[in-house]
């Protein structure tokens, strides 16, 4: 059987986004016989059980002493300080984790603090390197680079930063969205623009509570017969402020790692969140949404959603208030055809089927 090993990690700093497209991808490539291994940092232990429940093998890398590890990084300079290690030492044990699982046809690496050094240090005769990347920040020496958002002037992005014989796939056509997004996409009916059921999605970890800021938005409304969805992952360190804001809503229900996202998305009407991979579920469903960006890196992604018209984008999260966003729900609410023409371009963007894209080019 052939063999993959995922080099990834998530915190609440990072987000669960990485993670989760590289399970995605993962369990695409486990349909067609391929196994897995994932390779995380020990403070990513908590997130074994995950990967293992979707049948993947998991190594941790041990980390450094904490005090050892703020001098090796430099902490704050890039994402560097994502790694409690330097990148030499990560490749080090990276190198020495594979030689224990044995042989392997293909490397995939999702962590902006590694870039072209990690990756040739990693190389080795018939090992083929996948790196997924959203920033453009970088070099890379990777036989395939994914990056799966629509962004203006893609094509231009990484320009000698990765080799001519690089084979690279953009955009959204190769978003890795897990196969419920796709289903529920499937039994879609189109989107009236008519909005009575808001969701509310920030993602797994949320660490300023912009999920509490939008339902504060919401309940401003008045709006008795609104139907509320409160999506937030079991890291969400807020969890007990927003249940106890939303328990004034009467209409409003709390979702704590929520496994339905999919189907909440589809019978939802309108959808507040942030960037990330998100953009591209609410996308494959045709979801109108209204979106903040709550790290520097969203900013691209989402600018060049609201140029094409599929997505209300309000900017940076810590300056958007309450009743900024309140403001876009009642604006939408009050034109139908707009928050249709949202949904449709949004449609138009992703259909889903991009893990079996990047799949079925890994095993050209």
């Amino acid at each position: 059987m052939q063999q993959t090993v995922v080099r990834v990690d998530a915190s609440v700093q990072m987000g669960m986004g990485h993670l989760t497209r590289c399970l995605t991808l993962a369990n695409a490539l486990a349909e067609g016989g391929i196994r897995s291994c994932f390779l995380l940092r020990g403070h990513a232990a908590g997130l074994a059980s995950l990967v293992e429940g979707n049948r993947h093998a998991v190594r941790l890398l041990p980390d450094p002493p904490a005090a050892i590890s703020a001098e090796m990084t430099g902490a704050g300079s890039g994402y560097a300080h994502w790694l409690p290690t330097t990148w030499q030492r990560d490749a080090e044990q990276t190198c020495q984790a594979m030689d224990e699982i044995g042989s392997a046809d293909w490397l995939i690496v999702d962590h902006y603090a590694l870039d072209a050094r990690w990756e040739n240090a990693c190389r080795r005769d018939g090992l083929r390197i996948l790196a997924i990347d959203d920033l453009a920040d970088r070099s890379h020496d990777c036989d395939i680079l994914l990056d799966q958002n629509l962004v203006l002037q893609m094509d231009t992005r990484y320009r000698d930063r990765v080799s001519e014989a690089c084979v690279q796939l953009f955009g959204p056509r190769y978003a890795l969205l897990r196969p419920e997004f796709a289903e529920q996409r499937r039994l879609s009916t189109g989107r009236s623009g008519e909005i009575g059921r808001i969701l509310v999605c920030y993602g797994g970890s949320d660490p300023t509570n912009e999920t509490a800021k939008a339902v504060q938005a919401i309940a401003s409304l008045a709006s008795p017969r609104m139907a509320v969805d409160v999506v937030i992952g079991h890291s969400n360190p807020h969890a007990e402020s927003i249940m106890r804001i939303c328990s004034a809503l009467p209409h409003a229900e709390v979702h704590r790692g929520a496994n339905n996202l999919a189907e909440l998305m589809r019978r939802a009407d309108l959808s507040i969140g942030a960037g990330g991979v998100m953009s591209w579920e609410r996308c494959c469903l045709g979801l109108p949404s209204v979106v903040v960006d709550i790290a520097a890196n969203q900013v691209g992604a989402l600018t060049a959603l609201a140029e094409a018209g599929a997505a209300l984008y309000l900017g940076s999260a810590a300056s958007v208030t309450a009743e900024t966003l309140a403001d876009a729900i009642r604006s939408l609410r009050a034109d139908s055809a707009r928050a249709r023409a949202l949904a449709e371009a949004a449609f138009a963007l992703a259909d889903g089927e991009g893990r079996n894209r990047v799949a079925a080019r890994m095993s050209e």
